[in-house]
């Protein structure tokens, strides 16, 4: 008789990666990954390069936020974003298909 399958275990790790997976998966949001490749930028540039509305790059850039891609800082009355260190491997890659 064949042995039952365990089925895979959820763990923290899995699911963060999930999370960041899923918060990539949209052209918007890699468009934004692209643009902080190796450096800071505001939100008001973010915006300016995008073509969508205020609301909708704030929406995105919650979800990357939320999902550890990056990470907000305050310039005075700015807010400014640039990629997650911890996500180094990930970036390298995404910089060389960038490229």
């Amino acid at each position: 008789m064949k042995e039952k399958e365990q089925p895979i275990r959820e763990t923290e790790a899995r699911k963060r990666w999930v999370e960041v997976f899923s918060a990539l998966a949209s052209e918007p949001r890699l468009r934004i990954v692209e643009m902080l490749i190796g450096r800071t930028v505001d939100c008001q540039e973010i915006l300016n390069e995008l073509s969508l509305s205020q609301p909708a790059v704030s929406y995105h850039l919650g979800r990357l936020e939320r999902a550890g891609v990056l990470v907000k800082e305050r310039n005075g009355a700015r807010n400014c974003y640039h990629l997650n260190k911890d996500l180094t491997g990930l970036i390298e890659l995404l910089k060389e298909e960038v490229r």
